[in-house]
């Protein structure tokens, strides 16, 4: 992953400080300012008036200079994934949608950005408050509340993305055991009843090989993993897929505990409704989940 992304402190240094010293106090900083400037430069410790002096004063200052001297702090993640061409009408989207968000963690991602045909263009605002989302010409604009930044799916659409900030990775994600199933059930039913299942999908394949491997698929992994599925047997290679992630993820005495319980549920269920094929499917996938443990 490479990310291009200009700090404040990475788009200055010292020399350049001292070089324009004189310039810089008249004009831009005060004396104090400078000397702030200066040690928060050469990496030392600010004391907590020093700090909200740097915070307050100083680095506002340098933003604006920056953006008037039209000096990009875009954050741009996966960029050797990325369509080149792509990148300036994303950063073009992007500032706009800063203006009218103000203050707003902005980040751009999906197939937009690293496959040649796209529907549309996706775009994340976290917001404090909850929002409709909207769809504006191709640009599908989806308002997220602000504690979904620490998601597993916020760390796997950022890795490839291009963004008003700098994502920092959780590391660690918990996932509940029966959300996971629930996850897949409703896949299952979507399948049969021929609806619309990419997001459930989408969030079961990144849940799966996070536990089972530790690894956050990318936005462009997730594409091609999804473009094979969805050409034929979805249920069986769904369930495979999900039958494998359980069996290296969960100890097997877990798994035959909680999964035979839904077994039993479920053929309570399938004799009322005999007709209902989504039971037999979980049926037989918890099975062999725990044939497999076994």
């Amino acid at each position: 992953m490479i990310t291009h992304y200009h700090k404040v402190e990475n788009s200055i240094n010292l020399e350049m400080i001292e070089n324009n010293e004189n310039l810089l106090k008249s004009r831009i900083f005060t004396e104090l300012q400078l000397k702030i400037l200066k040690k928060r430069l050469k990496k030392q410790e600010l004391n907590s008036n020093e700090r909200t002096y740097y915070y307050k004063y100083i680095k506002p200052k340098i933003k604006a200079m920056f953006a008037f001297c039209n000096i990009d702090l875009t954050n741009i993640q996966g960029k050797e994934y990325i369509i080149k061409e792509r990148i300036p009408k994303a950063i073009k989207i992007l500032n706009k949608l800063k203006k009218k968000h103000k203050k707003k963690k902005i980040i751009i991602s999906g197939s937009y950005l690293f496959n040649k045909t796209y529907n549309d263009i996706d775009v994340f605002i976290f917001t404090k408050y909850k929002k409709q989302d909207y769809r504006k010409n191709n640009i599908h604009v989806n308002f997220l509340p602000e504690e979904a930044i620490n998601s597993l799916f916020i760390s796997s659409l950022s890795k490839i993305s291009i963004s008003n900030f700098k994502y920092k990775d959780n590391n660690t994600y918990n996932i509940d055991f029966k959300d996971l199933l629930l996850n897949y059930e409703l896949i299952i039913s979507h399948i049969i009843n021929k609806e619309e299942y990419k997001k459930e999908l989408r969030d079961l394949l990144i849940k799966i090989e996070y536990l089972s491997k530790n690894v956050i698929l990318n936005p462009k992994q997730l594409y091609e993993l999804s473009k094979v599925i969805n050409k034929k047997d979805q249920i069986k290679i769904i369930s495979n897929i999900f039958i494998n992630g359980l069996v290296l993820t969960y100890k097997k005495e877990l798994l035959k505990q909680r999964l035979n319980q839904y077994i039993k549920d479920y053929k309570s269920l399938k004799s009322k409704y005999k007709q209902a094929k989504n039971l037999n499917i979980y049926i037989k996938t918890y099975k062999q989940v725990i044939d497999i443990a076994a």
